[in-house]
């Protein structure tokens, strides 16, 4: 697959009960170091060079009436699953009422959005265990006390395999605030 660069970021958090003594203590997170983004014309761009016999601007038609078609049933208010990749939909947040007859959609829906649900399918690449199994993670550490990056020896691990703490199982602290 690829190598997904994970930075060490140290922050002082307070840990404790309400109501009791707290303190600050330092720890460390995992979080993802982003390449950049990927637009329509890279994408298409991209899958040109995976030997397709479709040229840019046909694959790029294909996106966009994809994109166009998806943006209609979701207003129609379908889920679209895009098999191996996930399912979009619809979903709101309203303000609740007392009585039922009280509420109006143009008054109580606060927000209308789209949510994304990657595909978990057995099979699928975007399943967490196939993602930790088919990316190398590598990692350097930041501290946001100092302000530096600390060059650390290199201790990627191919298929997944992470080689410190901060990678798995961070004490439900943020994985990538």
């Amino acid at each position: 697959m690829g190598t997904i660069e994970i930075k060490k970021v140290e922050r002082k958090v307070t840990v404790g009960k309400k109501g009791e003594q707290r303190q600050q203590v330092k720890k460390t997170y995992g979080k993802i170091i982003y390449r950049g983004t990927l637009r329509l014309t890279d994408m298409a761009e991209h899958i040109m060079k995976h030997g397709s016999i479709y040229t840019e601007d046909v694959v790029i038609g294909v996106i966009t009436k994809l994109k166009s078609c998806m943006q209609e049933m979701l207003a129609d208010g379908y889920k679209v699953k895009l098999d191996g990749i996930g399912t979009l939909y619809p979903v709101l947040t309203s303000k609740g009422v007392a009585d039922a007859k009280d509420f109006s959609a143009t008054e109580n829906v606060t927000r209308l959005g789209i949510a994304f649900l990657a595909d978990q399918s057995k099979k699928s690449a975007y399943k967490a265990s196939a993602m930790r199994q088919g990316a190398t993670l590598s990692t350097q550490l930041y501290s946001e006390l100092t302000g530096e990056d600390t060059p650390e020896p290199s201790n990627s691990e191919e298929n997944g395999g992470g080689s410190s703490s901060s990678e798995s199982g961070n004490g439900g602290g943020p994985v990538n605030p």
